[in-house]
Protein backbone atom coordinates (compact mmCIF):
# COMPACT_ATOMS: atom_id res chain seq x y z
CA UNK A 1 0.00 0.00 0.00
CA UNK A 2 2.63 2.26 0.97
CA UNK A 3 4.66 1.89 -2.19
CA UNK A 4 1.49 2.97 -4.42
CA UNK A 5 1.81 6.14 -6.28
CA UNK A 6 -0.85 8.51 -4.62
CA UNK A 7 -2.96 10.80 -6.67
CA UNK A 8 -1.02 13.77 -5.44
CA UNK A 9 2.46 12.74 -5.76
CA UNK A 10 1.77 12.04 -9.28
CA UNK A 11 0.30 15.50 -9.34
CA UNK A 12 3.34 16.91 -7.96
CA UNK A 13 5.74 14.62 -9.71
CA UNK A 14 4.37 15.92 -13.62
CA UNK A 15 4.83 19.45 -12.41
CA UNK A 16 8.13 18.57 -11.72
CA UNK A 17 8.86 17.46 -14.94
CA UNK A 18 6.80 19.97 -16.84
CA UNK A 19 8.98 22.74 -15.18
CA UNK A 20 12.70 21.21 -15.88
CA UNK A 21 11.17 20.94 -19.73
CA UNK A 22 10.52 24.95 -19.69
CA UNK A 23 13.65 25.30 -18.27
CA UNK A 24 15.47 23.51 -20.64
CA UNK A 25 13.35 24.88 -23.76
CA UNK A 26 14.54 28.23 -22.64
CA UNK A 27 17.67 27.83 -22.32
CA UNK A 28 17.49 26.50 -25.98
CA UNK A 29 16.05 29.57 -27.52
CA UNK A 30 18.09 31.81 -29.35
CA UNK A 31 18.90 35.50 -27.55
CA UNK A 32 18.48 37.86 -29.74
CA UNK A 33 21.38 40.22 -29.65
CA UNK A 34 20.76 44.10 -28.84
CA UNK A 35 20.61 46.40 -31.58
CA UNK A 36 24.05 48.35 -31.58
CA UNK A 37 23.69 51.86 -31.67
CA UNK A 38 24.49 54.16 -34.42
CA UNK A 39 26.39 57.55 -33.54
CA UNK A 40 27.25 60.39 -35.59
CA UNK A 41 28.82 63.72 -35.61
CA UNK A 42 28.57 67.22 -37.37
CA UNK A 43 31.99 68.37 -38.06
CA UNK A 44 32.99 71.97 -39.00
CA UNK A 45 33.20 73.30 -42.69
CA UNK A 46 36.33 74.42 -44.01
CA UNK A 47 35.13 77.93 -45.58
CA UNK A 48 38.48 80.34 -45.47
CA UNK A 49 38.04 83.85 -45.68
CA UNK A 50 40.41 86.44 -46.64
CA UNK A 51 42.50 88.15 -44.37
CA UNK A 52 41.00 92.01 -42.41
CA UNK A 53 44.12 94.63 -43.64
CA UNK A 54 45.35 96.80 -40.84
CA UNK A 55 45.98 100.38 -40.78
CA UNK A 56 49.20 100.33 -40.44
CA UNK A 57 51.92 98.97 -42.17
CA UNK A 58 51.45 95.50 -41.13
CA UNK A 59 50.12 92.81 -43.57
CA UNK A 60 46.98 91.86 -41.78
CA UNK A 61 45.04 92.35 -38.21
CA UNK A 62 44.13 89.26 -36.03
CA UNK A 63 40.99 90.26 -33.60
CA UNK A 64 39.32 87.89 -30.32
CA UNK A 65 36.34 86.61 -30.95
CA UNK A 66 34.21 86.10 -28.29
CA UNK A 67 31.97 82.85 -28.88
CA UNK A 68 29.23 81.30 -26.24
CA UNK A 69 27.86 78.10 -26.14
CA UNK A 70 25.24 78.05 -27.92
CA UNK A 71 21.78 77.13 -26.21
CA UNK A 72 19.35 74.72 -27.17
CA UNK A 73 15.43 74.71 -27.61
CA UNK A 74 13.58 72.25 -25.86
CA UNK A 75 13.91 68.93 -27.38
CA UNK A 76 17.02 69.32 -28.48
CA UNK A 77 19.61 69.46 -25.83
CA UNK A 78 19.69 65.80 -25.62
CA UNK A 79 22.34 63.53 -28.46
CA UNK A 80 18.47 62.30 -29.60
CA UNK A 81 18.44 62.48 -33.21
CA UNK A 82 14.96 63.47 -33.44
CA UNK A 83 12.38 63.11 -36.40
CA UNK A 84 8.78 64.34 -36.73
CA UNK A 85 5.65 62.83 -38.47
CA UNK A 86 3.50 65.83 -37.77
CA UNK A 87 3.46 69.12 -36.74
CA UNK A 88 3.04 68.48 -33.23
CA UNK A 89 5.17 65.42 -32.50
CA UNK A 90 8.56 65.00 -31.82
CA UNK A 91 10.09 61.53 -31.52
CA UNK A 92 13.94 60.63 -30.78
CA UNK A 93 15.55 57.90 -33.44
CA UNK A 94 15.72 54.61 -31.28
CA UNK A 95 19.30 53.18 -32.29
CA UNK A 96 20.80 56.17 -33.79
CA UNK A 97 22.54 58.99 -31.83
CA UNK A 98 24.82 62.20 -31.79
CA UNK A 99 27.32 62.19 -30.58
CA UNK A 100 26.59 64.73 -28.47
CA UNK A 101 23.47 67.73 -28.03
CA UNK A 102 23.47 69.24 -31.34
CA UNK A 103 23.76 72.38 -29.79
CA UNK A 104 27.00 71.09 -27.98
CA UNK A 105 28.52 69.73 -31.75
CA UNK A 106 27.62 72.91 -33.62
CA UNK A 107 29.33 74.85 -30.44
CA UNK A 108 32.63 72.93 -31.26
CA UNK A 109 32.28 72.81 -35.21
CA UNK A 110 31.85 76.78 -35.01
CA UNK A 111 34.48 78.06 -33.09
CA UNK A 112 36.81 75.58 -34.88
CA UNK A 113 35.26 77.07 -38.29
CA UNK A 114 36.21 81.14 -37.10
CA UNK A 115 39.86 79.87 -35.76
CA UNK A 116 40.56 78.76 -38.64
CA UNK A 117 40.25 82.34 -40.10
CA UNK A 118 43.56 84.88 -40.87
CA UNK A 119 42.17 87.45 -38.88
CA UNK A 120 41.10 85.05 -35.94
CA UNK A 121 43.56 85.45 -33.19
CA UNK A 122 41.64 83.31 -31.21
CA UNK A 123 38.38 82.25 -29.95
CA UNK A 124 37.29 82.52 -26.22
CA UNK A 125 34.06 81.99 -24.23
CA UNK A 126 34.28 84.96 -21.91
CA UNK A 127 34.57 88.75 -23.32
CA UNK A 128 34.57 90.19 -20.17
CA UNK A 129 38.03 88.67 -19.58
CA UNK A 130 39.39 89.19 -23.06
CA UNK A 131 39.94 92.50 -25.59
CA UNK A 132 37.55 90.60 -27.97
CA UNK A 133 36.55 92.47 -31.27
CA UNK A 134 33.15 91.08 -30.68
CA UNK A 135 30.96 89.14 -29.22
CA UNK A 136 28.34 86.00 -30.86
CA UNK A 137 25.73 84.64 -28.85
CA UNK A 138 23.42 82.12 -30.87
CA UNK A 139 20.50 79.81 -30.29
CA UNK A 140 19.66 76.36 -31.69
CA UNK A 141 16.07 76.40 -32.10
CA UNK A 142 15.72 73.22 -33.83
CA UNK A 143 17.92 70.49 -35.93
CA UNK A 144 15.23 67.45 -37.24
CA UNK A 145 14.41 65.59 -39.80
CA UNK A 146 11.00 65.81 -41.03
CA UNK A 147 8.88 63.45 -43.06
CA UNK A 148 5.89 64.25 -45.04
CA UNK A 149 3.90 61.47 -47.31
CA UNK A 150 7.08 59.64 -47.59
CA UNK A 151 9.40 62.43 -48.47
CA UNK A 152 11.97 63.56 -45.69
CA UNK A 153 14.07 66.79 -45.41
CA UNK A 154 15.95 68.16 -42.38
CA UNK A 155 15.18 71.32 -40.81
CA UNK A 156 18.08 73.50 -39.26
CA UNK A 157 16.36 76.70 -37.72
CA UNK A 158 19.40 78.50 -35.48
CA UNK A 159 19.54 82.40 -34.75
CA UNK A 160 22.66 84.88 -33.69
CA UNK A 161 23.22 88.18 -32.19
CA UNK A 162 26.38 90.02 -32.98
CA UNK A 163 27.21 92.45 -29.76
CA UNK A 164 29.84 95.30 -28.98
CA UNK A 165 31.87 93.78 -26.34
CA UNK A 166 32.09 97.51 -24.49
CA UNK A 167 28.62 98.66 -25.12
CA UNK A 168 26.51 95.32 -24.88
CA UNK A 169 24.69 96.83 -28.01
CA UNK A 170 23.52 94.93 -31.07
CA UNK A 171 25.48 95.08 -34.01
CA UNK A 172 23.43 92.30 -35.76
CA UNK A 173 20.89 89.88 -35.97
CA UNK A 174 21.12 86.40 -38.12
CA UNK A 175 18.63 83.84 -38.54
CA UNK A 176 19.55 80.94 -40.58
CA UNK A 177 16.10 78.73 -41.02
CA UNK A 178 16.47 76.22 -44.18
CA UNK A 179 15.82 72.35 -45.16
CA UNK A 180 17.51 69.75 -47.07
CA UNK A 181 15.72 67.35 -49.03
CA UNK A 182 16.81 63.54 -48.13
CA UNK A 183 16.57 60.70 -50.53
CA UNK A 184 15.80 58.29 -47.80
CA UNK A 185 14.07 58.57 -44.38
CA UNK A 186 16.81 57.27 -42.51
CA UNK A 187 19.27 58.25 -39.86
CA UNK A 188 22.40 58.27 -42.37
CA UNK A 189 20.53 60.45 -44.40
CA UNK A 190 19.34 63.10 -41.81
CA UNK A 191 23.00 62.86 -40.87
CA UNK A 192 24.49 63.72 -43.92
CA UNK A 193 21.72 66.34 -44.72
CA UNK A 194 22.16 68.19 -41.69
CA UNK A 195 25.94 68.13 -42.28
CA UNK A 196 25.26 69.98 -45.51
CA UNK A 197 22.69 72.16 -43.68
CA UNK A 198 25.24 73.04 -41.03
CA UNK A 199 28.09 73.64 -43.73
CA UNK A 200 26.34 76.60 -44.60
CA UNK A 201 24.91 77.91 -41.99
CA UNK A 202 28.60 78.87 -40.35
CA UNK A 203 30.23 79.19 -43.54
CA UNK A 204 27.57 82.33 -43.43
CA UNK A 205 28.17 83.05 -39.97
CA UNK A 206 31.66 83.34 -40.41
CA UNK A 207 31.24 85.93 -43.15
CA UNK A 208 28.94 87.89 -41.51
CA UNK A 209 31.24 87.88 -38.30
CA UNK A 210 34.29 89.04 -41.00
CA UNK A 211 32.10 91.91 -41.85
CA UNK A 212 31.14 93.21 -38.48
CA UNK A 213 34.94 92.80 -37.54
CA UNK A 214 36.01 95.07 -40.75
CA UNK A 215 33.67 97.43 -40.83
CA UNK A 216 34.24 98.46 -36.74
CA UNK A 217 38.32 98.65 -37.97
CA UNK A 218 37.19 101.28 -40.71
CA UNK A 219 34.74 102.93 -38.46
CA UNK A 220 36.27 106.54 -37.32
Amino acid sequence: MNKLITPLRLARFGLSVSLVGILLAGCSLPIKPQQAQTTYRLNPPAPLTQAVAAQSNTPQATYLIAFRSIEAAQGFETPAMMYSTQPQLLLPYRDSRWLAAPAALLTDAAEQTLARQPWVAGVVKNAARAPVAVSISCDLTRLEHDITDDKGHTHLVMSCLWLDPTTRSVLAHWRFDQTQAMPENNAAQFAFASQILVDEALTKLVEKTRAIVASARLAP
